[in-house]
């Protein structure tokens, strides 16, 4: 089940409540999670014991907050996060529909199968397509697709952090860098 109760970063010096948040955060995404080939996307696990969609959960959930704090787009913003890794494959079985390294490959097929479901646009593609950078060589090129890319690499780090270090509190750890993130802006 993907897990919306108490998300870090929803605290009072966001202004609303966590109610009104995720509220907000649902309306921008509901029509996505509806999607049948994005629920499949539970049947993958993408970091120890994280399935891929509470991982897109995750990223889309944080990039809305700081999008939200820094007044980006939003709803891009938002919507290009949850499709980052919407590939239905497992790359560590050698299963990748096109040849190459993973890195580049899976935003190229998660940007394919976006666009089959929703609107694309410019800011939600380049979240989409850049979310890899350094591991790819395009860099994200929008403030937004920035956001995306940061945020994925700090969700990584969480999900597979709080599930191999038990004595780290993850709740301590990702309110600390959800506030230096918007701190600098």
């Amino acid at each position: 089940m993907i897990s919306l109760e108490k998300p870090i970063g929803s605290r009072k010096n966001f202004a609303d409540s966590e109610e009104t948040l995720v509220s907000e955060f649902m309306e921008l995404v509901q029509d996505i999670l509806h999607i049948d080939d994005v629920q499949e996307l539970r049947d993958y696990v993408q970091h120890c014991k994280t399935t891929r969609l509470q991982h897109c959960v995750n990223v889309a959930y944080y990039t809305f907050l700081i999008s939200r704090r820094l007044e980006l787009n939003v709803r891009s913003a938002t919507r290009g996060a949850l499709l980052h890794d919407f590939y239905l494959y497992d790359w560590k079985n050698n299963e990748q529909p096109i040849e190459g390294r993973h890195s580049v490959v899976h935003p190229q097929v998660a940007l394919a199968m976006a666009k089959q479901y929703t609107q694309v646009d410019s800011i939600m593609e380049d979240c989409i397509l850049n979310h890899m950078w350094p591991m790819s060589r395009q860099r994200p090129q929008t403030k937004e697709g920035w956001v995306v890319q940061g945020v994925d690499k700090l969700c990584a780090a969480m999900e597979m952090g709080t599930q191999s270090v038990r004595r780290v509190s993850p709740v301590k750890l990702k309110a600390l860098m959800v506030s230096a993130i918007a701190a600098r802006y």
